[in-house]
């Protein structure tokens, strides 16, 4: 008899934690979902194995139109989110890549990298015609749309 009330006791006990469980995850995930941001630190890559190029504090960014590249940002500014171990698997990305002054050439939206913490545009190879070009985006999640970022200017070589 007591052997019987104890397997209830450790039922209730084990349906009790699942059910806190189950409230404390619905709530890291909303947590771990932030609303859209202003994506931050905009770099241009050149090559696949080519450093980043920061769109701040130095030269404009250059790749070759002959070998394409990609353009990138993160979700937020670099740091801001250091060790809150957040992801932003939901949010996706708006490119628009033109020549300055002029309406863009390409307008894309793309998810968010798998990792939740890159937003990428790749660029093929012959895409772009050498000259000067820039490039922004915002960030999407669910029916919020963060502002847009400041242009990135970039330079296309042959």
């Amino acid at each position: 008899m007591i052997r019987k009330h104890l397997r209830r006791i450790g039922v209730t006990a084990g349906v009790i934690a699942a059910l806190a469980s189950v409230a404390v995850a619905g709530a890291n995930a909303k947590a771990s979902q932030p609303d859209p941001s202003v994506p931050g630190t905009l770099r241009v890559f050149a090559g696949p194995y080519e450093q980043a190029q920061f769109c701040e504090g130095g030269p404009a960014p250059a790749l070759s139109g002959a070998a394409g590249g990609a353009l990138a940002a993160s979700p937020t500014e670099f740091g801001k989110d250091a060790g809150k171990n957040r992801s932003y698997s939901s949010l996706r990305a708006t490119f628009e890549v033109g020549k300055p002054g002029e309406a863009p050439l390409i307008t894309r939206t793309k998810r968010i990298w798998p990792n939740g913490m890159v937003f990428n545009l790749a660029l093929a190879e012959g895409e772009l015609e050498p000259g000067a070009y820039q490039f922004r985006l915002r960030a999407t999640g669910g029916n919020e749309v963060s502002a847009w970022t400041p242009w990135c200017a970039f330079t296309v070589t042959r």
